[in-house]
């Protein structure tokens, strides 16, 4: 069934705030080395183009803020609201845990405990996470990767099979596993 969910200029403007509030956060202290502005744009647009309702989008924006640069959740939730701070935070990785996978297996139970909008922004993440794959030069860090990828396929296929953006997530990590294997 498709989604008659279409955003109004008010709305739209909604967006734009969260794009800005986002760059100021990235201007101010970054944490990763990836292009993040960029990519958290496309988190949101992929979401944008599911249809996905405003707060999701507007998290999808937001969603590495807590764990790449100095923003607290706090002024998530003052700019932006309860339900995006709340969905944010989901999606946040707990520092405190070491262990890389211990780390990951958390949020992915967080992810679920949080519901359907942090799991499908995490999967926008994870399918534009999935192209800086093949830049990865060390072998164990890249089989960690991938592990990450098929563990989330694996632990949240139940929630999300439904959707044709988790089918396509599925074979990209396929495709790129197998150009990992060649």
């Amino acid at each position: 069934m498709e989604k008659e969910i279409t955003y109004s200029p008010h709305i739209q403007k909604e967006f734009e705030t969260a794009i800005v509030f986002l760059i100021q956060k990235i201007k101010e202290h970054c944490y990763n080395e990836k292009p993040l502005i960029l990519h958290s744009i496309r988190v949101g647009l992929k979401l944008m183009e599911q249809k996905e309702a405003k707060e999701v989008v507007i998290a999808g924006f937001l969603h590495d803020l807590i764990e790449d640069t100095d923003c607290k959740i706090e002024e998530i939730k003052e700019e932006f609201g309860e339900k995006v701070a709340m969905i944010v935070a989901a999606c946040t990785f707990d520092r405190n845990i070491k262990d890389y996978k211990e780390r990951w297996q958390k949020l992915i139970t967080n992810l679920k405990q949080a519901g359907r909008d942090a799991l499908v922004i995490k999967l926008a993440d994870q399918m534009e996470n999935l192209p800086y794959y093949m830049l990865i030069s060390d072998k164990e860090k890249k089989q960690g990767v991938m592990w990450k990828h098929k563990f989330f396929i694996d632990e949240c296929r139940n929630d999300l099979q439904k959707l044709p953006m988790f089918k396509n997530y599925e074979k990209m990590v396929e495709n790129y596993e197998t150009k990992r294997k060649n």
